[in-house]
């Protein structure tokens, strides 16, 4: 079910109009995204599993990235930082110019992962913009929903790599659990959006050892 424009998006979160049936469903991308356009500027790092304590033995988590390496065109996630059994990926986009927004979905293994939570990116950033940031990671266990867009009225060239948000995850037993990005789109400032042909996509696995 895609979210009507009569079910405009709260502020930092997403409409309870908008579910994922065992992640088969595809994201409303450009509704979310003009929906983002329209609602204040906001943000914030919560929206996570809270509540998870730490994993049941010491353990050293990881991101292996599937490209590390992106060209251009390409929203990758790579490893930032990692600490005991948290580590924190970038969802980052390469060498794209004329970017308004992004919409995407994360899928990762709950048996072998938990999401905690995010922090803002660059990406959007550029100029002095306010993006809107919608990322929902709760109401649908192993999928994060994931919305930015800048609210300056105008687009941004990202040159290099540059994170469009950091994603939070603790990893809870020993393995290699795959990541996928799904249903994503990034979209240029025409009116209304529309999507940049040809980007490619890149995930990973998180690892426990």
């Amino acid at each position: 079910m895609l979210v009507g424009f009569d079910q405009v998006l709260e502020p930092c979160r997403l409409s309870d109009g908008l579910t994922v049936n065992g992640g088969a469903m595809k994201l409303g991308t450009l509704v979310l995204l003009l929906a983002l356009i329209t609602a204040p500027a906001c943000g914030g790092g919560g929206g996570s599993d809270s509540g998870i304590g730490p994993s049941p033995s010491p353990l050293s988590a990881s991101f292996v990235a599937d490209q590390p390496t992106p060209g251009a065109k390409t929203v990758s996630m790579v490893q930032a930082s990692k600490s005991n059994d948290v580590v924190s990926v970038y969802v980052s986009l390469t060498d794209t110019s004329s970017v308004y927004g992004a919409a995407f979905e994360i899928a990762f293994d709950t048996a072998g992962a938990a999401y905690l939570g995010f922090t803002h990116g660059a990406a959007f950033e550029a100029g002095g913009g306010a993006p809107n940031y919608t990322v929902e990671g709760t109401s649908n266990p192993g999928r994060v929903v994931v919305g930015v867009a800048r609210t300056s009225g105008t687009t941004t060239n990202i040159v290099g790599s540059k994170a469009v948000l950091v994603l939070q995850f603790r990893v809870k037993q020993v393995g290699a659990f795959p990541v996928t990005l799904q249903n994503g789109t990034v979209y240029d400032g025409q009116v209304p959006p529309r999507p940049i042909a040809s980007i490619q996509w890149f995930a990973g696995a998180l690892t426990g050892i």
